[in-house]
């Protein structure tokens, strides 16, 4: 019996301190600083994530405006099935001569397929995860990625999860959402979910930040 109460308030200890610990890396409860100016030389990856629809094209636009100079690896995300995406990346690179050493392309698992049932989806949601895991890892890159760029497809949302976990054993990870132009009274629900996890929320409309106040607005992007 006393072994158990030892075990039971060991086990309580720690999740207590793993619940502190959240607290401490998420944006909502405490604000990042500012990154430090990186070294000239310094290598960046970013990961942007990619959806159907117009999510993809918004990102590409958004990306379009960064200088590839300043990013030595660019990884993209597609879920599964959505070769369209994963085309416009192609596409997009190599139309920036780029070199196909310095860019991937990863396709995940989605987390829910149409019309798939409630009972088999969180065994699929936990394959989208460790995928995301394996991705944001960096996948042989040589450490978790610097930056994440999302703006609204559902996968997004697994992606960031991804990035809490590296945050909380101590990586920099910097994740920015920037919501979808088509949103303009309100958020989408990934924008719903990720408003309060990633570091910066970025939106293109000036009645989202009234009524948003961790939300940044720097005018329509794409």
């Amino acid at each position: 019996m006393f072994n158990f109460i030892i075990a039971l308030a060991t086990l309580i200890v720690l999740s207590f301190l793993a619940f502190l610990r959240l607290l401490s890396i998420l944006p909502s409860t405490n604000p990042p600083p500012p990154p430090p100016p990186r070294p000239p030389k310094s290598h960046t990856h970013l990961l942007a994530v990619l959806g159907s629809g117009g999510h993809t094209s918004e990102a590409l636009l958004l990306l379009s405006s960064l200088n590839p100079s300043k990013l030595s690896y660019r990884t993209y995300i597609v879920s599964s099935g959505d070769s369209l995406s994963a085309q416009k990346a192609l596409d997009f690179e190599l139309t920036r001569a780029s070199s196909r050493e310095s860019f991937t392309i990863k396709e995940i698992p989605r987390a829910r397929k149409i019309g798939q049932s409630w009972l088999s989806t969180p065994a699929s949601c936990l394959r989208c995860f460790l995928s995301c895991l394996v991705a944001v890892g960096g996948g042989g890159r040589g450490g978790v990625v610097d930056v994440v760029v999302c703006n609204g497809p559902g996968s997004a949302v697994m992606v960031v999860g991804a990035c809490l976990w590296y945050k909380f054993w101590g990586a920099k990870t910097r994740t920015i959402y920037v919501e979808s132009f088509a949103r303009v009274k309100s958020l989408s629900l990934s924008g719903r979910i990720l408003y309060w996890l990633v570091d910066r929320f970025i939106v293109q409309w000036p009645r989202l930040k009234e009524r948003y106040k961790r939300a940044e607005y720097h005018g329509i992007l794409v």
